[in-house]
């Protein structure tokens, strides 16, 4: 996710009133703004703007906050909820400071978190620039985003799920997703599809202790500050086995989407497969949870429909122009041949 701020020009949202009201209502009763707000640049799902608070009003709150604005509601109470249980947990992830998902008529769901200044593990990178950030990216990229999951994995999962069902009465489990993708491409009517998850769900792994799961741990989600490093955007949270974010992250590293020549692309696409290796082997090594290869295989697979299941959704309800960037768009070559394997 890009967190690169636009023009203060921007009209703010229409739900700054309620918001700051809210803030007001819930121990900061004279807070004021310092400013107008700003919009934050990235991300495909949510909109996000920065909030500068005026000193002697905040009342504990820090200086910015990141206003974060989702257009459903049920999915806002899922991440928010996994983000702020994580975060009573310790784990480095922006603290949840307010939210709302019952919004009204016309409005959007919303929180606000703390606002973190840094820089995401990959950035600015294309082409040329790639090829001469790789010794650095083959070791740094990949130990960092192994060590974030290793943290991740050895949290307690059971309050975190005790609160999702409270905020959303739903049961966090890799079952429900793979149902939901199977009915998806049933609707879709796209046959690839629905035989390779059929497949997957006549072959799931067996059961073992689930973990807290990231579900889209990749390097624009981590941000390097001079704190360390912070997890943001948990949309795609779990409580799964942690192959689930393993492969995951494999796959997306193994498969980078940037913007490179096509001559590059070979020689950025080997490497790539060599960080996504070493991300792997970190883990395993720094880990306390075993992944053996079939199950790894199986979860890879499982990221695979789900993310052919996003593009064949797109492209029915015609708004796959409009999605243009997004890096699933990048991987889909890449991805094919797993439909089939």
């Amino acid at each position: 996710m890009s967190i690169a701020e636009e023009p203060a020009e921007v009209k703010p949202p229409a739900e700054l009133d309620r918001v700051l009201t809210h803030l007001r209502d819930h121990g900061a009763p004279h807070l004021m703004l310092d400013g107008a707000p700003t919009r934050l640049s990235g991300g495909f799902w949510a909109e996000m703007w920065v909030l500068s608070l005026a000193k002697g009003t905040r009342s504990g709150l820090p200086d910015r906050v990141v206003l974060r604005l989702a257009p459903d509601a049920q999915l806002a109470a899922w991440e928010t909820t996994f983000q702020a249980g994580v975060a009573e947990q310790g784990f480095p992830t922006p603290t949840i400071r307010g939210f709302d998902f019952g919004p009204a008529h016309g409005q959007r769901a919303w929180c606000v978190m703390d606002h973190v200044v840094g820089t995401p593990l990959l950035t600015g990178l294309s082409g040329a620039r790639a090829i001469l950030a790789l010794p650095r990216l083959a070791t740094a990229l990949p130990d960092t985003l192994a060590r974030a999951a290793v943290d991740l994995h050895r949290l307690d999962p059971e309050p975190v799920a005790a609160a999702l069902r409270r905020a959303t009465g739903r049961v966090a489990c890799v079952d429900g997703l793979l149902d939901h993708y199977l009915t998806r491409s049933r609707d879709l009517e796209d046959v690839p599809l629905q035989a390779t998850l059929g497949r997957l769900a006549a072959t799931r792994p067996a059961a073992r202790p689930p973990t807290l799961c990231h579900g889209d741990l990749h390097p624009f989600n981590v941000l390097a500050t001079d704190a360390g490093h912070v997890v943001l955007d948990w949309t795609a949270g779990q409580i799964a086995d942690p192959a689930y974010d393993i492969a995951f992250t494999h796959l997306l590293i193994a498969n980078p989407p940037l913007a490179a020549p096509k001559p590059l692309r070979p020689l950025i696409n080997a490497a790539a497969r060599r960080v996504a290796g070493r991300f792997v082997t970190t883990y395993r090594m720094l880990g306390t949870h075993s992944i053996d290869s079939d199950t790894f295989d199986w979860y890879r697979t499982l990221h695979a429909c789900r993310i052919m299941t996003d593009l064949a959704g797109w492209r029915a309800d015609g708004t796959i122009e409009a999605r243009a960037g997004h890096p699933w768009l990048a991987m889909e070559p890449a991805l094919q041949p797993l439909l089939g394997s």
